[in-house]
């Protein structure tokens, strides 16, 4: 089984987190989504969150292409779900093209041996739309 990790805030889930989460899905078996934590949103974002944890976990849990939702709680810039991460252990960690925290996420990537893949928004043919480092 191909495990794909991804994650985000994910505050108001709209058409473009969709379609990233079906793209994700499609690189592997099981999809495990990430979002961070309200303790998390305020640390980094100095604001709350539009829905609790709680709500946006169903939320998340009940779309057909996520297997698997888990709250992200660590307080490091860009990897708030890193020890979740490790956990884990995925094959591959799935971002979209504009992720500020490249550099740190492939660094994770390396401790678990996963592929860092970067899903790209150039172009509607799905074959143009990924990029692996």
């Amino acid at each position: 089984m191909k495990k794909v990790f991804v994650s985000g805030c994910y505050d108001i889930v709209h058409a473009g987190h969709i379609q990233f989460f079906e793209e994700a899905r499609a690189l592997g078996d099981y999809l495990i989504v990430s979002f961070a934590s309200e303790p998390v949103l305020w640390h980094h974002k100095q604001r709350k969150p539009s829905i609790p944890d709680e709500h946006k976990k169903v939320l998340l849990e009940s779309l057909r292409m996520v297997d698997k939702v888990i709250l992200g709680t660590g307080m490091k810039k860009g990897l708030d779900f890193e020890e979740e991460f490790l956990q884990e252990k995925p094959d591959i960690l799935a971002v979209t093209e504009d992720d500020l925290y490249s550099d740190i996420k492939k660094e994770l990537c390396a401790r678990v041996g996963a592929n860092y893949v970067c899903l790209l928004y150039t172009s509607d043919a799905a074959d143009d739309r990924i990029s692996v480092d």
